[in-house]
Formats: C-alpha cells, structure tokens, sequence
C-alpha cells in the first residue's frame, strides 16, 4: 500500500503545484488587464483636458490677435503659461503657446513651382553654422522637398536615399513635420536635437514673425553675430513690445536685402500658428499632447483659432 501512498502523495502535490500556477496567471492577466484598462481610461481623461487646454488657448490667442493688426510679441498674455490647474483630486494639467513663425519655416527652402529658393538656402546654411552644424543640411533638406531629381551640390537625392537599409525615396512635396529630418541619410538624433527648436514645418506662405524670432534665426536673417552675442538685451527688449521692429530689421538689413527676404522666407510681426503643449498628470500617469493651432480672421468676421493636428509624440 505504501507505493500506492505516495504515487497518491506525487499526484496530489502535481495538481497543487498546476492549480498554483494557473491561479498565479489568472492573477497576472487580471491584474494586466486592469492597469491597461487604468492607463486607457488616464489617456482618455488626458484627451479631455487637453480639450480643456486648448479651449483656453485657443480664447486667448483670439483675445490677441482680435485687432487685425498689432504685432504679436512675447510680452503678451498667450506667452504666459496655462496652470498648473487640479480640476479633481490626482489630476494636474498645465500648458504653454509658442510661436511656430518664431521659427524658420523648413518648407521656404523651396518656392512654390518646385525649385530651391537661394535667399532661404543662404538663411538656413547660416542657422545651421549657428547651431554648429554642418550647412549643407540645408541643400540635403532642399532635396528632400524640390520637385525635381537632381541633387544641390552637397545635396542627395534618390541615388543616396535608394542605397539606404531599406531603401526609399525622397517625397519632393513640402513636409508636414520636422520629424522628417530624421529621414535624411546619417542625419541623427543628436543634429535633430540641436536643430528642432528652431525651425518649423508650415505653408509656404507663413512668413516670420521677427518680434518671437530666436537669437539664432535673427543672426542668420542679418548675416551677422548680433543678437547670439546678447541675449538679455534682446530679453529686455521684448519685455514690453515687438522687438526689434520690423523698422528697425529694415535698417539693419538695407532696404534690398529686407524685401529679397521678405519675398523669400517672408517677413512680419504678427503670426496664425502656434503650438500648443499640454503636459497632464493623471494619477501615476503622464501624458504630454502637442497640438498645433491655426489662427484665421475672414473679412469682416470674427478671429477663428483651428486645431490642425494633435499628437502624443513630438
């Protein structure tokens, strides 16, 4: 009887050793499913407050550019940042507009029948001096956006993107996000890094807004190490109006230079597109929703802010 015991005694321990187990997964999956059910009902309160957010955004930058015509500068309410605000209990959400015109419009690189234009060439290849990178990323991002196949001296076009791990081309339209200068062959993380905050992916026609533009892009505008070289003058300046005027840019640059630029990557004190970051902590999760906004003003109406894009990577 004794054998009989214990294989009685090994089966009994196996089944234990299976109810264990199954019991222990039953465990993991619920407690799986119940932390993505928690981390998706979070992402769709963040949603909701990102609405929020850009509700408020969106009334102020209405408020601001209601006039039509004054300058759109730093000083300004829109600059300010939005909250922290706690609407529940574990639930924090805050916010900030930036200019995108205060930035150099990578889609001005080319004019509007497909051909790289030379003037924004030359004002990007000294953005990228500033920046301490290489120029000719300018030609390679040309390239990348003209219509045609024939590469920029230092350029690339599809015979360098086709020998790529996998291979592609170039799309030869306008972009619609900086991210795509990651495409760009060895370009990098690092060069994208130093690069993206100062530049932008809009139409053609935005043009930019010199009373938000960085120290950087003013210096590559002028030629010039000016403003690189004083950063707290051009802080102090901007802490009550526009500065520097589009007058005073005029000056600086001759009346010559001013108007090839301004027919080029453009030139102005106001702007229509911002974007929006919105950083939202819901309980032990954190969400950070970038959107871009659109302002537009028909004749004789009220101004009408659009959200264009929303997206939880930058």
């Amino acid at each position: 009887m004794k054998p009989v015991r214990g294989i009685a005694l090994l089966v009994a321990l196996i089944i234990v050793a299976l109810a264990t187990a199954i019991a222990g997964a039953i465990a993991f999956d619920t407690g799986l499913g119940l932390r993505r059910a928690q981390g998706g009902f979070a992402q769709d309160q963040a949603l909701q407050l990102a609405g929020g957010a850009e509700a408020i955004a969106a009334q102020i930058l209405v408020d601001e550019l209601a006039s039509g015509t004054a300058p759109i500068h730093d000083a300004q309410r829109w600059r300010s940042p939005i909250g922290p605000l706690e609407p529940l209990e574990g639930v924090r959400v805050s916010a900030r507009l930036s200019d995108l015109q205060g930035r150099f419009n990578l889609n001005s690189l080319v004019q509007a029948d497909g051909r790289p234009d030379p003037q924004a060439l030359e004002v990007m290849r000294r953005l990228l001096i500033a920046l301490e990178l290489e120029p000719e990323w300018a030609e390679r991002m040309a390239d990348w956006i003209d219509a045609d196949d024939q590469a920029l001296p230092g350029g690339a076009e599809d015979s360098v993107y086709s020998g790529a791990v996998p291979s592609y081309r170039t799309p030869n339209m306008p972009i619609t996000s900086v991210t795509e200068l990651l495409a760009l062959v060895d370009f990098g993380a690092a060069r994208y890094a130093k690069l993206a905050p100062f530049v932008a992916a809009l139409p053609r026609d935005a043009t930019i807004n010199v009373c938000t533009a960085s120290a950087e892009l003013l210096d590559a505008l002028s030629g010039e190490r000016q403003w690189r070289d004083a950063p707290e003058a051009l802080r102090r300046g901007r802490e009550r109006d526009c500065f520097p005027s589009l007058d005073a840019l005029r000056t600086t640059l001759g009346a010559e230079r001013f108007n090839a630029l301004r027919g080029s990557v453009g030139l102005g004190d106001r702007s229509s597109h911002f974007r929006l970051d919105v950083d939202t902590v819901v309980g032990s999760n954190g969400f950070t929703l970038y959107s871009l906004l659109r302002a537009t003003t028909v004749a004789e109406g009220p101004t009408r802010v659009r959200v264009m894009s929303r997206q939880f990577a930058e």
